[in-house]
């Protein structure tokens, strides 16, 4: 599950400006809170609450999970669908590069 190896990149590199933002789509507050708070994440839950889901088709989401990289400047500089063991590497080197 990638949102437990989210957080370890968030503690590491938060103080220089990465912001992570985990949007829950199932429209199931109570699961999510519990989940969140049993896994001691730290970082943002956005609920995408709107029937249409604004997030997802903003970002032309269709499979989970989905991860994007947005600049400064909100422009996606990366994107990688799926999260398995390893992949929170790839994920690093691409977030050094935009620190």
């Amino acid at each position: 599950m990638e949102l437990p190896r989210l957080q370890t990149l968030f503690e590491k590199y938060n103080d220089q400006g990465l912001e992570i933002v985990a949007v829950e789509a199932t429209h199931d507050t109570e699961r999510a809170t519990a989940f969140i708070e049993k896994k001691g994440l730290s970082y943002t839950l956005l609920e995408d609450l709107e029937e249409d889901g604004v997030v997802f088709n903003t970002f032309n989401v269709h499979s989970f999970p989905t991860s994007y990289l947005i600049d400064r400047e909100g422009r996606v500089m990366y994107f990688h669908l799926g999260f398995e063991d390893g992949d929170e590497k790839e994920l690093e080197e691409q977030i050094k590069t935009l620190l």
